[in-house]
């Protein structure tokens, strides 16, 4: 399904990634907090650090906190705000804020297999740092696809596709994303932690006024902890 669905964009990129032999490899470290105020109600979020392993042309921190609201098993309304900080060797640093809204659907669900449909919209305003912080606005929709496969009571293959659409305006920045997929391998420790290692595909661009059909390949370490996990879930 994420092939049918996100395979011919990323393949294209791909074929020109490899024509033009430009291929940014990047490593992700993030790690997922998730706190159940009630069976309503979670708080829950992702903090983490993201750089370019070739070079050191762009490195990333940031900080999400966001919250959901359960409104039963299968729908889920979420909100939350981004807050990123780009340091950039060539240009100026950007930071950027992003507050966002978005539902989740969760079908199908199978013994050993789970689908999940996130759609949101972000309102992203960016900065740049070191020109007097002009700013620039996009707002932008995004639709992932993620799942996984639990083959164990412990071990776990999650996947997903995601893309990003423009609705209006255009945030300037260098690695601009299109959409991306990623595949890995996961293991939960207990109830409450779960550790992942994920392979991402991106396609963006190389850098600002480029086209965007450069490939990506980011290594992503993601460990989870979850506080007054409920039976509901």
């Amino acid at each position: 399904m994420i092939s049918i669905l996100f395979g011919s964009s990323i393949n294209a990129q791909g074929i020109q990634a490899s024509e033009d032999k430009v291929i940014n490899k990047q490593i992700w470290i993030d790690f997922y907090p998730h706190y159940y105020l009630n069976d309503k109600f979670e708080y829950y979020g992702d903090f983490g650090y993201r750089s370019m392993i070739s070079n050191d042309a762009w490195k990333r921190i940031y900080v999400r906190p966001s919250v959901k609201y359960h409104i039963n098993k299968t729908w889920e309304l979420q909100a939350g705000l981004g807050l990123f900080y780009n340091f950039h060797k060539n240009i100026s640093d950007i930071f950027e804020t992003t507050p966002w809204q978005g539902a989740q659907f969760m079908w199908p669900r199978f013994n050993i297999l789970h689908f999940k449909h996130l759609a949101k919209i972000e309102e992203r305003f960016s900065f740049n740092v070191n020109d007097n912080w002009s700013s620039s606005t996009e707002f932008r929709f995004r639709y992932k696809l993620s799942g996984k496969v639990e083959f164990t009571d412990n071990w776990f293959v999650p996947f997903y596709g995601e893309f990003f659409v423009p609705i209006f305006g255009e945030v300037e920045e260098a690695f601009r994303n299109k959409g991306r997929a990623g595949l890995g391998l996961g293991y939960k420790y207990g109830n409450d932690w779960q550790f992942s290692f994920i392979f991402n595909w991106q396609g963006s661009r190389a850098g600002i006024g480029e086209d965007i059909a450069v490939s990506d390949y980011a290594y992503q370490i993601k460990v989870k902890k979850v506080w007054s996990k409920l039976l509901f879930k």
